[in-house]
């Protein structure tokens, strides 16, 4: 599904990050992770296409990030909180959805039980913790069932026990078909393939 050629991300005269070439498949669950100030960021905003500054290809499915233009196939979840802070749990979840089928009322409110949302539902977002916010971020980009699901910096907004629940939570989009690529600071063991940053380079483990 999404395949990178040759990319790198370039900073003035110099280069911070070096792919030589990656493939991820539908379904696959990937972790990219390394220090601080490594590119990682950069890397998910230029697969979502709001990063220019890169050389290579990125392609989903053999196609240029262009021709997605009108209609993208990525969700990024990144560090800051992109949520209506005085609309409730329910309103931000639902807001990209023009209408809200049986099915998928029945798979949030399943989501928002697994993230202990569940009291919360009619609540103002602006009176949870970040923790919460970030599962109402997610919860929000499964039900829409994207090619790519880009989430930054996943250690630092989830503990062991949210990671678990994040995943449970992202596997009704897997299992879809939906990639899923989180970056961290540490190898997070709860996803399948892992990348390291290191030296400039991304290498497979």
């Amino acid at each position: 599904m999404l395949k990178i050629e040759g990319f790198s991300i370039n900073r003035g005269n110099e280069k911070i990050m070096l792919i030589s070439d990656m493939i991820i498949g539908s379904g696959m669950r990937v972790n990219l992770f390394g220090d601080n100030d490594t590119g990682r960021s950069l890397f998910l905003a230029a697969v979502h296409g709001e990063y220019k500054n890169f050389g290579g290809n990125i392609l989903i499915k053999d196609k240029p990030l262009s021709f997605y233009k009108k209609k993208k196939k990525t969700i990024l979840i990144d560090n800051n909180f992109h949520l209506l802070p005085d609309e409730t749990v329910w309103k931000n979840i639902t807001i990209p959805l023009s209408q809200v089928t049986t099915r998928q009322k029945q798979k949030i409110l399943e989501f928002c039980k697994t993230a202990n949302l569940s009291d919360k539902i009619g609540d103002k977002v602006k009176n949870l913790s970040s923790s919460a916010m970030k599962f109402i971020e997610l919860i929000r980009a499964v039900i829409q069932l994207p090619q790519i699901i880009l989430i930054d910096d996943l250690d630092n907004y989830f503990d062991d026990k949210n990671l678990v629940k994040a995943m449970d939570i992202s596997n009704f989009a897997i299992h879809g078909g939906t990639s899923l690529i989180a970056t961290s600071k540490r190898k997070l063991d709860i996803l399948d393939v892992h990348y390291r940053v290191q030296e400039h380079r991304v290498v497979k483990l």
